[in-house]
């Protein structure tokens, strides 16, 4: 059986883009399962106690129904260095439980964290979507793995663009930075290009 997870943030007791969460969760359901999706994530959140102070990380376990719902502490991690690796067969287009096709390719590099190409072109990171400055705007590649949630809200309040970026395009950049659901544009750090090796 399939398992799929939907990582939440929340910030304060305020959840951050539940809409696209959602959104995710039905289509998957659907593909997967291959009906509607009775699971409300606004119904599930309001009937777990959840801290006000802070920010967490919601995760949920879901297949045809929620199998665990955890709130933890989520802090950036800092990061040094990233390594490009290729895997064109990798395909992630559904948030899946199991990941250990990542953690089989972060064990095969000595940086701290890989981002991922697939025939010459730049996805995301083991978890996360990525933005590279080009000096005027935040642009994101076209060929993400995971089209992730805050990726598609940076997108729909236009703060970020959406451009292929191939591999020899990354000297074009000043800097970049990493998004997810736990990292919008204003708190992720920024990283300098030459933390890109390989």
């Amino acid at each position: 059986m399939s398992r799929f997870i939907e990582s939440i943030g929340v910030l304060h007791g305020e959840i951050r883009n539940l809409a696209f969460h959602q959104k995710r969760m039905n289509e998957t359901y659907w593909a997967f399962f291959g009906k509607e999706n009775s699971m409300d994530l606004n119904e599930i959140l309001n009937d777990s106690s959840f801290p006000l102070h802070g920010k967490f990380k919601c995760r949920i376990v879901y297949a045809e129904e929620v199998l665990d719902i955890q709130f933890m502490p989520y802090e950036i991690r800092p990061l040094d260095s990233f390594a490009l690796v290729e895997n064109n067969a990798l395909d992630y287009r559904w948030k899946y439980d199991n990941r250990q096709v990542f953690e089989r390719m972060k064990k095969e590099v000595n940086e701290d964290e890989i981002i991922i190409v697939q025939n010459g072109e730049i996805t995301d990171t083991s978890y996360s979507n990525l933005v590279f400055f080009d000096g005027e705007n935040w642009v994101t590649p076209t060929t993400y793995l995971l089209n992730g949630t805050m990726r598609q809200s940076l997108l729909e309040t236009k703060q970020i663009v959406e451009k292929p970026i191939q591999v020899e395009d990354l000297n074009r950049f000043e800097t970049f930075k990493m998004i997810n659901a736990m990292m919008n544009l204003e708190e992720s750090p920024n990283l300098s290009m030459s933390m890109i090796r390989g």
